[in-house]
């Protein structure tokens, strides 16, 4: 992976890349340039800070120095009012390097975004059953999502990259949420936040947030009940949003705990921890994003570009 990136929105195509080449203690760094995103969370950890943002489930770090206290103090800033900065990252890393002030487009564009407003869908969304009538059913579409994981030979482009936990979650639940509708039922979302971390069986991840379907059901006596849909973290079938949350703190993975968690309408792309919402209703972030990913697997970051995936 050349082009190291946290994921931002764009209302047109980013230009390419500028590479800054800088001097410290006679070791030339280079800082990678990814332009405009919003900071939605900065939290201290020893002799850092924590950084999460718009969309990335990656966390970020920037070092508490005297020569980064004028970026922190942006950062703060633009958590506070939820607006856009441009981040350089430094080398192949998630080490913050450089912070700069947007431009009144960026500002306008991400405002117009952002949202606290929940959507209701018009036409055939409210058509959609929003209850799975029986388990048989329930295992039936997990089995074709499932079916739809990149790498195996029933998927179709783009595919889903429960291979690749990394990140794009929020991609990941869309495009199920996508088969869901397809086969007639609706679904809801849960977003997990906090300090997280997930293993795959062979190599572990860190997330700032986490999000996937939740979907109701009848079970064998008629009662409704709610389950998780995740085979990046489960893939033998539906769990207990409770067995979920505790798949993504997995303490062998180091410190780990949950801030909080919400569910959202199924139509809900990304939720912030102050409860801004974006949408992407047409899947052009959705497919963009899986497809940007589809090749990877395993817990290497950070995370190719996706600057060039608008919504």
């Amino acid at each position: 992976m050349v082009f190291v990136s946290v994921l931002s929105i764009n209302s047109c195509s980013e230009s390419s890349a500028n590479q800054e080449v800088v001097n410290s203690e006679s070791k030339e760094i280079v800082m990678k340039d990814f332009g405009r995103t919003v900071p939605v969370g900065i939290d201290k950890e020893g002799d850092q800070f924590r950084v999460s943002f718009i969309l990335s489930a990656q966390p970020y770090m920037i070092k508490d120095t005297k020569e980064n206290e004028v970026f922190i103090s942006m950062i703060s800033e633009a958590v506070k009012n939820e607006s856009p900065v441009r981040i350089s990252l430094k080398g192949n890393s998630n080490e913050i390097a450089k912070v700069e002030s947007p431009t009144m487009e960026d500002v306008r564009f991400f405002k117009s975004t952002l949202t606290k407003e929940v959507k209701t869908e018009k036409g055939a969304a409210n058509r959609l059953a929003s209850v799975i009538p029986d388990v048989a059913t329930l295992n039936s579409l997990f089995t074709q999502i499932k079916n739809q994981s990149c790498g195996t030979t029933t998927a179709s482009s783009p595919c889903i990259t429960f291979r690749y936990p990394v990140d794009g979650c929020y991609a990941r639940a869309h495009k199920m949420r996508q088969i869901l509708n397809n086969a007639g039922y609706e679904c809801e979302k849960q977003f997990v936040y906090g300090n997280l971390r997930a293993s795959t069986g062979t190599c572990c991840v860190s997330w700032v947030y986490h999000v996937a379907i939740l979907v109701s059901f009848k079970n064998a006596s008629g009662v409704v009940e709610k389950r998780i849909i995740d085979p990046s973290l489960n893939s033998t079938g539906p769990i207990t949003d409770t067995a979920w949350r505790a798949a993504c703190t997995n303490s062998t993975c180091g410190s780990t705990s949950v801030s909080s968690y919400a569910n959202t309408p199924g139509n809900v792309y990304y939720r912030s921890t102050s409860g801004s919402l974006l949408y992407d209703n047409n899947l052009v972030n959705t497919n963009c994003t899986l497809t940007a990913f589809s090749a990877l697997s395993g817990c290497s970051a950070p995370v190719p570009s996706t600057a060039h995936c608008g919504f």
